[in-house]
C-alpha cells in the first residue's frame, strides 16, 4: 500500500487495519515496508498506537491488536442504534422459529458484507460461517446478494466492472445485462433466497433493510437447512424474515 500521498493521520489509522486472523501479528519494520514509511515515522506511529493501547506488544515476536478494540466492541454491542431497535424485532421472530435455523444481521463494509449480529436458535442451530466481525463476499449468498441489488446503479456498474470475473464464478452473471438483470429481479421481489453458497447444506433468506433516508446498508437473514427449501416452511420463513426487516425499517424511520 503506497502512503506517498496520505496524510500523517492516514498512515496511522492504516496501521491497525493491517492486523489480521490470517497475519495477527507484525513488526515495525514489516509495518514500516509494507506502508513504505521510514523507520523512524513508522517507530513514532507504534509510540502512539501503544499508548492508547490501540497495540500490545507480543514480547519476542512483535505487536498485536490492543485491548482498546475489546472496549469498543463492548460500547458498540450496548450502544449501536440498529442493534438496539433491532432487538425485539429479532427477539419476537426467533421465538417463532425452529431449532437448527439461524438469524444473522449484517451491514456493508468495506465493499463486502458484515455480520452485526448472530443469533442461533436452539442446541441444535446448524451454524453458519457469518459470525459477528467476519468479513464476507458480496457476490455470494442471500445475506449479502440483497443488499447488492439496492445500491445505486452507478455503484453496481462499477462493482461489475471491477469484479467480473468474480461475478461469473458467483453465477450472476456473465455480462452486465444479466447482472444488472438479476439484481432488478431481487429488488422486484423484495427478498432473495440461496442455496449452498455460503455453507453447504443450507439455505439463505434474506431481506433488505431501508435506512430513514431510502438507502440499504443492512439486511437481515434466516438461515435454515436447505432441505426445507421445496416446503411451506421456507414460504412461511419468507414471510416472516420480509415482515422482520420491514418493522426494523419502520423503527427506523421513527425512533421514538
Amino acid at each position: 500500500m503506497a502512503s506517498q500521498h496520505l496524510s500523517s493521520v492516514d498512515r496511522l489509522l492504516s496501521i491497525p487495519r493491517l492486523f489480521t486472523c490470517e497475519r495477527p501479528v507484525w513488526t515495525v519494520e514489516e509495518v514500516a515496508t509494507e506502508l513504505q514509511l521510514s523507520i523512524s515515522s513508522a517507530y513514532r506511529y507504534f509510540q502512539s498506537l501503544l499508548a492508547f493501547e490501540y497495540l500490545d506488544e507480543v514480547p519476542g515476536q512483535g505487536y498485536c491488536l490492543g485491548p482498546a478494540f475489546i472496549a469498543f466492541d463492548r460500547t458498540i454491542r450496548v450502544t449501536d442504534p440498529l442493534a438496539r431497535i433491532a432487538g425485539p424485532v429479532l427477539d419476537g421472530l426467533a421465538q417463532a422459529l425452529d431449532s437448527g435455523t439461524d438469524l444473522i444481521l449484517c451491514r456493508m463494509y468495506r465493499k463486502q458484507v458484515m455480520c452485526i449480529h448472530h443469533q442461533g436458535i436452539g442446541s441444535a442451530a446448524g451454524g453458519t460461517s457469518y459470525e459477528r466481525g467476519r468479513p464476507m463476499p458480496i457476490f455470494r449468498g442471500a445475506t449479502s446478494k440483497v443488499i447488492l441489488a439496492h445500491l445505486p446503479w452507478r455503484l453496481q456498474k462499477k462493482e461489475y466492472e471491477s469484479h467480473r470475473n468474480a461475478i461469473a464464478d458467483a453465477g450472476m452473471g456473465t455480462d452486465w445485462k444479466s447482472f444488472s438483470t438479476g439484481l432488478r429481479d431481487i429488488r422486484k421481489k423484495g427478498y432473495c433466497v440461496s442455496h449452498g453458497e455460503v455453507d453447504a447444506g443450507r439455505l439463505g433468506i434474506a431481506a433488505p433493510i431501508f435506512s430513514p433516508d431510502g438507502q440499504v446498508r443492512h439486511s437481515l437473514s434466516i438461515v435454515a437447512p436447505d432441505a426445507i427449501a421445496q416446503t411451506a416452511m421456507a414460504d412461511r420463513l419468507t414471510m416472516s424474515v420480509v415482515a422482520a426487516a420491514a418493522r426494523i425499517a419502520e423503527r427506523l424511520a421513527n425512533p421514538d
